[in-house]
């Protein structure tokens, strides 16, 4: 079967390198109609790609619209054919990611690499190797698409095996594919033309589930994004040499494209106990700023709080995060290479940068709370962010009055204002800001008072320095 696949897809590269179309079922069904790989993408994604990689499309859906790809992502495309896929998946992840392609069949990785010439993306690697036996190392991938492939394989459980093993902790599976509906004639099961059409190898929704559960995943969901109708199939059936009148009324409904999501979790079972994998670091390097977190100031950025809000969470789940400040920390910004030459060729308007593990994620803005869990993998359901626009402004009233900052408390105080905030809470938050603000005066009376009260100099407390060690001349100022 697989030899028959090879031989098949690599006619299909060679036809549209003629000047031809692809398509997902026999020569009878090729060209601008073929029920399963007509309109799936839509005129803005294919403007800028070679009309080769259009047209040598195979598949049943449009898995990098539905994928939710971010910069500096790490995507593997299975089967990925003329290339189709891969190129539109590498400008969403952009420079600082990479998309993977991986196909067996020379023609096609000929014809995939000739249009990512076509193309200009360099963010592109096309590997030779086999969808059940994946050429990358344990952990590395960020998310896995296919698009109409895996059910062509003869073995599926080491398919979703192998993508399970290379995605990292949290990785996302996005898959389209061909899934079945209902019993299906065994005749239609065991026709090698309706195999290699996509059809005859479709593995039941519950049946993909269970494989899907096997392999490891978790949060397992399929959408039917299209349900072949008995007018679709016709062309198939009479293709593999079937009496389609006969069998049509058997498969109307029973086939449907589907869009199949899946995640490896964040934490592995091992023998019974839970072992937590360890999060990316993430580190910040911000524009020159008066202060670590730059909320003060009348002109203040207003998604700075909310950040620096975020950034504790991010702690919170075991991240390990750094912020360099241009103005406090430049030698943090010289000693790192991907810093020093996003500054070289963008200068300061490339700042803020956000590295995860090491590699560029994002230039010249603050990413949201669920930007950030999605780079570091954390399930989305625990990303959001009560931290509004509302509370910000009073953690920034509050930072006005602990700094003794006029015009920063006038600030925020109008815009606090302009979002409907209360009396009521703004003097709640300046109650708590003084609060805090007064706390090492008190501990400092109260320090004076014992020393003040003391009836033997027995009862007093060592002075000791920031270093922990005992002061000699008695003073640290």
């Amino acid at each position: 079967m697989k030899e028959i696949v090879k031989e098949k897809y690599g006619q299909a590269a060679t036809r549209v390198k003629a000047g031809g179309r692809g398509c997902c079922g026999g020569s009878s069904a090729c060209g601008a109609e073929d029920p399963i790989t007509k309109d799936l993408y839509a005129p803005n994604e294919t403007a800028l790609l070679p009309k080769e990689a259009v047209h040598a499309s195979l598949g049943c859906g449009n898995p990098t619209a539905l994928a939710d790809l971010s910069p500096g992502e790490t995507v593997l495309d299975l089967g990925s054919g003329g290339g189709i896929d891969v190129l539109l998946s590498a400008r969403r992840v952009g420079p600082g990611g990479k998309a993977y392609g991986l196909d067996m069949t020379d023609e096609m990785l000929s014809l995939a690499r000739e249009n990512q010439r076509k193309a200009g993306v360099e963010n592109v690697e096309f590997l030779k190797g086999e969808i059940e036996n994946i050429p990358l190392p344990d952990d590395s991938v960020d998310v896995i698409i296919s698009n109409c492939v895996i059910n062509l394989s003869a073995d599926k459980d080491r398919v979703l095996r192998e993508g399970f093993r290379v995605l990292k902790p949290g990785g996302r599976f996005a898959v389209s594919d061909v899934v079945v509906r209902g019993d299906v004639p065994p005749d239609i099961r065991k026709n090698v033309e309706l195999w290699v059409g996509c059809v005859a190898g479709a593995l039941q929704e519950e049946e993909y589930r269970t494989k899907l559960a096997d392999a490891g995943f978790e949060r397992i969901d399929i959408e039917p994004t299209r349900i072949y109708r008995a007018e679709d199939v016709r062309d198939f059936l009479a293709n593999a040499s079937l009496d389609a009148d006969a069998t049509i009324s058997q498969v109307d409904g029973k086939f449907a494209s589907a869009f199949i999501r899946a995640r490896k979790p964040i934490a592995l079972e091992s023998q019974g106990n839970t072992k937590p994998v360890a999060k990316p670091s993430v580190q910040i390097f911000d524009p020159a700023m008066c202060c670590s977190t730059g909320v003060c100031g009348p002109v203040v950025d207003p998604r700075l709080p909310r950040f620096a809000a975020d950034l504790d969470w991010l702690a919170a789940q075991g991240a390990s995060v750094e912020r360099f400040n241009l103005a406090q920390q430049p030698e943090a910004f010289a000693a790192n290479e991907q810093v020093k030459r996003a500054l070289q060729a963008e200068e300061t308007d490339c700042l803020p940068l956000i590295l995860v593990k090491g590699v560029i994620v994002s230039k010249g803005a603050y990413p949201q709370r669920d930007q950030l869990a999605r780079w570091i993998g954390i399930h989305d359901e625990i990303a959001k962010s009560i931290y509004t626009d509302a509370i910000a402004e009073l953690v920034a009233l509050g930072a006005a009055i602990a700094s003794n900052c006029e015009p920063c408390f006038k600030f925020h105080f109008d815009q606090a204002r302009k979002l409907g905030v209360s009396k009521e809470d703004m003097s709640l938050a300046v109650k708590t800001a003084q609060a805090v603000k007064d706390a090492p005066a008190r501990a400092m009376l109260e320090l004076a008072d014992r020393y003040l009260n003391a009836r033997q100099s027995k009862d007093l407390l060592p002075i000791v320095g920031a270093g922990g060690t005992e002061s000699k001349s008695g003073c640290y100022c």
